[in-house]
């Protein structure tokens, strides 16, 4: 697997006199970017003619991660050849289905099953239900596949978002690009920060992801009384309390709220959360959040030594939180890993992440960092 990047910013391309192939030769190009720099009909036409044997998988962003830096207002595309591992790209549009779990069916569908090792998703960020996408990829692909990737980004606006493959780039979009074979090394951990406080709670009244009733009060209601000084600031310093939903197995599952509704009494979540689950609330900690970002690189290159890629999806949730410092989440994420490993990614709306246990089930997340090192095994690939 060979790996490199290529970033515009300040009205200025880097990077393609520092390509290690001719760039006819590279298959896939990841490129994320800032909504209205993916949108403009010249990015696509320089990366398309310049990487011309490229397939190109496009998300727009709420900020793009590149090496040790948290940026803005760029593009950052990554070129990958394949030397072992066959993939295939299958994406579709929100309008052709009647809801987002359907689309998730449809999707995986696409994909041949028979040796598929691990599957990427690049998802619309506003129109989709991420949740409910999953469930349908799920319900065709099984629980125990390694799967990763993030739902696209609109700065801080989450007005619309933009996903592409070549060159349909759209609001509603879903893309999947499925890898195949055993040769490539795949190794995804998801990481928190947040500490817990106040009791646990049932949800006793919801709709997907709008939460009405928690034990049977007014969800918005007991929400504020939680938030003290910060209630004036509501929506936004909600980014600084999400809702956990506990989980069997330990690791609990958390969910941002979006938006508020008074008149109701209710909250929209970034994901859903069903009746009858236990959740609780949650409190901000900086410093956990940078060391959490540090574990969460310690662990997927202590399974895959010196990756070629490693992949970061990052709420934009944390980015709002940590402010000044979310430089130093960043950098952490290199302390452990070989200067010929390329760091990229992007701030998400949403996050797709492989659990490691109790199986390896996906789930999408929020206010979390997913890293996923990829590597290609050097050798003869597997004729089983």
């Amino acid at each position: 697997m060979i790996t490199d990047q290529i970033i515009f910013r300040g009205n200025q391309w880097d990077g393609f006199d520092q390509l290690q192939l001719p760039a006819a030769e590279y298959q896939l190009l990841l490129v994320f970017a800032e909504k209205s720099l993916l949108g403009d009909p010249l990015v696509y036409k320089k990366l398309n003619e310049h990487f011309s044997g490229a397939k190109i998988v496009s998300a727009s962003t709420a900020g793009e991660i590149i090496g040790t830096e948290s940026i803005e207002d760029a593009v950052l595309a990554i070129a990958i050849k394949m030397e072992q591992t066959p993939f295939s790209v299958v994406h579709d549009h929100c309008e052709n289905f009647s809801n987002s779990f359907d689309f998730g069916v449809a999707l995986a569908k696409g994909l041949k099953k028979e040796g598929l090792g691990y599957v990427m998703i690049l998802s619309d960020g506003h129109v989709v239900n991420g949740s409910d996408l999953l469930d349908g990829i799920k319900s065709q692909l099984g629980e125990t596949l390694p799967v990763s990737g993030g739902m696209a980004g609109d700065g801080n606006l989450f007005s619309s978002t933009l996903v592409g493959v070549d060159n349909d780039i759209r609001s509603g979009n879903v893309a999947l690009i499925g890898f195949y074979g055993d040769m490539l090394q795949v190794c995804i951990d998801v990481q928190r920060g947040f500490n817990y406080f106040g009791p646990e709670r049932i949800v006793t009244k919801s709709d997907k992801n709008i939460l009405y009733d928690i034990d049977g009060t007014n969800a918005l209601g007991l929400y504020k009384k939680y938030l003290g000084e910060y209630v004036n600031d509501l929506p936004g310093s909600a980014l600084l309390f999400p809702v956990a939903i506990l989980n069997d197995n330990g690791e609990p599952l958390v969910r941002t709220i979006l938006s508020i509704d008074e008149e109701k009494g209710s909250m929209v979540f970034a994901g859903n959360i069903p009746e009858g689950v236990s959740i609780r609330f949650m409190r901000s900690n900086l410093d956990q959040l940078i060391d959490r970002a540090e574990d969460a690189s310690n662990k997927v290159t202590a399974c895959v030594e010196e990756p070629d890629l490693m992949l970061v999806m990052n709420c934009v949730g944390r980015k709002s939180i940590l402010g000044q410092r979310k430089a130093e989440e960043i950098e952490v994420l290199s302390k452990s890993l070989s200067p010929k490993t390329i760091v990229a990614g992007f701030y998400t709306y949403g996050e797709f992440s492989s659990w490691e246990k109790p199986e390896k089930t996906c789930d999408l997340h929020n206010q979390t960092i997913v890293v996923t090192a990829l590597k290609e095994r050097i050798g003869v690939a597997s004729t089983d």
